[in-house]
């Protein structure tokens, strides 16, 4: 009676576990958020700018603001010096007071090494509500590649 009673209690509590094994109202917000992302929404979206469009920003004296993610020793070695820079390192982004640094009335367009990180990041912030964020494509190195004397903002 006793191996029954514990065999039907180790068993309840493994399929509690098994079945709380994610966080339903999470997965819930992230199936609405990700049920819209169809093949054709993926090629019409707006999601990536490329490095030439950033410096047409900046020669058109446009106001956004490029959201450096890389980490402090990445920013120490190449860093962006732009009066529209922002470093806020990713693992640093998502606490409050550095959330309420980030502009609502602009786009925010987010940069990292090559593009990767940039992707999670932004697809953090709209999921948390903000409208206009961008992926700079391919990272510092495509602004790096773009930044030529045909494209370099006049002074």
């Amino acid at each position: 009676m006793i191996k029954k009673y514990l065999f039907s209690s180790l068993a309840t509590a493994v399929l509690a576990v098994s079945a709380s094994a994610y966080d339903t109202a999470k997965a819930e917000n992230m199936n609405h958020f990700y049920s819209h992302l169809t093949q054709q929404a993926c090629a019409d979206s707006k999601l990536f700018t490329t490095g030439e469009d950033v410096m047409k920003m900046f020669r058109d004296k446009a106001k956004f603001t490029l959201l450096d993610v890389r980490t402090t020793g990445e920013n120490a070695i190449v860093s962006l010096s732009s009066e529209n820079a922002m470093h806020i390192p990713v693992k640093n982004l998502f606490e409050k007071a550095n959330l309420d640094k980030l502009p609502t009335d602009q786009p925010i367009i987010v940069v990292c090494h090559s593009g990767t990180r940039a992707v999670m990041v932004t697809m953090g912030l709209k999921q948390i509500g903000f409208k206009q964020v961008h992926v700079l494509k391919g990272g510092l190195v495509a602004l790096a590649e773009a930044n030529n004397p045909k494209n370099a903002p006049l002074k």
